[in-house]
């Protein structure tokens, strides 16, 4: 039984995905909220045949909430009745290469912004940009740009596609704001994305305008996920997005992302992320070491009991910039973490708080997946796959802004803030306090593990996350009872 009882729920959506939330009048009424009507006025040229752009995304937003995994399925349930038209009519938008899928996201961002307004002005909570990826696994090998993309969970190859999300954490809700979709070149020049060159012939091929927003998004594809990963980063910075902290992993962790960060000169910026790239060296001591050597040249590490963690840090000198790199470990026999940080004014404690809402990433994309279907569609234009994930992705957006209103903030006047006694932890808390408890268990019971890397591995598998979850809700029916 968890002592904390306010960490016995790591879903954030799941746990209010209630009967109340799939009423008709909840996709309709939400996006009032976001003048749906007013954003779709920049699409005016996807009309076709009667049928607007706002009534078909309306349509298409609703699947979830009324049990459709497909159009088709769709059309032939609860609404066969209701929609005249054919599913010709929502393929034809989802392959529009005129849309900008990116434009709408970032739309949706600006008015989710504009409508939290009174609950973020004047707030000290950190504002994080969090990068991470994730796997969304195919079946066909037509499909467009598809390849074969390792698995680092299961650690083995399969067909589908990288998604790239950017996230930005406000301070109490997370919302995806940019993606992109990735294949992997791999090894085998004989079978180029792991394909035979038979089945790539085979592929569904589009002709693309050079410059279109379709032209961009298939020209990602083939970008470094770290390169675009920037161009994203900058595109928010030049939007105006507050922000104080970017959170990523050590796949993105380099030299070009500390330096985009630290470029920013509108206000200061600061960057954590995991690191283990090994022959890079620092300034330490006036000579340049690897971050292996200068964590031997630390001395003896420290405890910290709030987190049972070892660790030690040092301030070092990196292409011109200083920063503090944190050296961590779970018992005396555990394997060092190193977590490169350009806020050299920060303490280990305070550092790992803010690192952990990266988390928060990880449970959008366990919820996105067993809720709303992330990754599903199976259409062979790539075209439609960008628009599916958006979609998805609106979708999470519209269940955060309900669940926010429900659990976060006050009900007598939209989003003005209450004492904090009278609202529910965030998300970033739970997962906080999560990880100190799962700490401590692993400390008393298996000294050896390293409790960080399990943590993340368990967000990474839905079906393990799936189980935690489960678990957790039982033992706060134990601590009811």
């Amino acid at each position: 039984m968890l002592q904390n009882k306010g960490i016995n729920k790591i879903s954030e959506l799941k746990n209010g995905f209630t009967p109340t939330w799939l009423e008709p009048d909840f996709i309709s009424s939400s996006l009032k909220c976001f003048s749906f009507s007013r954003l779709c006025q920049v699409f005016p040229v996807v009309k076709l045949k009667g049928y607007s752009f706002e009534w078909i995304m309306t349509v298409l937003l609703s699947m979830p909430f009324i049990s459709s995994v497909t159009i088709r399925s769709m059309l032939s349930g609860c609404v066969e009745h209701h929609i005249k038209a054919g599913k010709d009519t929502f393929y034809r938008l989802k392959n529009n290469q005129r849309i900008s899928w990116r434009a709408l996201l970032w739309s949706f961002l600006a008015k989710f912004n504009e409508l939290t307004i009174h609950s973020t002005s004047g707030s000290s909570e950190i504002r994080c940009l969090i990068f991470d990826d994730t796997l969304l696994e195919k079946t066909g090998k037509y499909i467009e740009k598809i390849s074969w993309v390792f698995d680092h969970v299961a650690r083995r190859p399969v067909l589908g596609f990288k998604l790239l999300v950017m996230g930005y954490w406000d301070g109490t809700s997370f919302i995806p704001v940019d993606l992109s979709l990735h294949r992997e070149t791999g090894q085998n020049k004989e079978k180029p994305y792991g394909l035979k060159k038979k089945e790539l012939r085979k592929q569904h091929k589009n002709d693309r305008k050079k410059g279109s927003c379709s032209w961009e998004r298939a020209k990602e594809t083939d970008m470094s996920k770290i390169d675009c990963a920037i161009k994203m980063f900058s595109r928010a910075i030049n939007k105006g997005l507050r922000v104080d902290y970017v959170l990523m992993d050590s796949w993105f962790t380099c030299e070009a992302f500390v330096n985009a960060v630290l470029e920013v000169k509108n206000h200061r910026v600061d960057l954590i992320g995991m690191y283990k790239i090994a022959k890079a060296k620092f300034l330490y001591q006036e000579k340049m070491y690897t971050y292996g050597q200068i964590r031997n040249l630390t001395g003896k590490p420290k405890r910290c009991r709030n987190l049972r963690l070892y660790y030690t840090e040092a301030e070092v000198k990196y292409h011109g910039h200083y920063i503090k790199l944190f050296f961590s470990k779970h018992g005396k026999n555990g394997k060092w973490k190193t977590i490169l940080c350009t806020d050299t004014s920060l303490s280990f404690v305070k550092m790992a708080e803010i690192y952990q809402t990266r988390w928060t990433i990880e449970v959008f994309f366990c919820e996105s997946k067993q809720l709303l279907g992330l990754g599903k569609c199976q259409s062979n234009n790539f075209d439609a796959q960008i628009a599916d994930v958006t979609i998805t992705i609106v979708q999470h957006i519209l269940l955060t802004l309900r669940y926010r209103i429900e659990n976060y903030e006050s009900m007598e006047g939209l989003f003005l803030q209450i004492k904090e006694a009278a609202i529910n932890q965030r998300l970033n808390q739970r997962l906080w306090g999560l990880f100190i408890e799962l700490m401590q268990i692993l400390e008393s019971v298996f000294g050896e593990i390293d409790g960080q890397d399990l943590f993340e591995r368990i967000f990474q598998d839905p079906e393990a996350f799936g189980r935690l979850a489960r678990l957790l809700n039982f033992s706060e029916i134990d601590e009811a009872a």
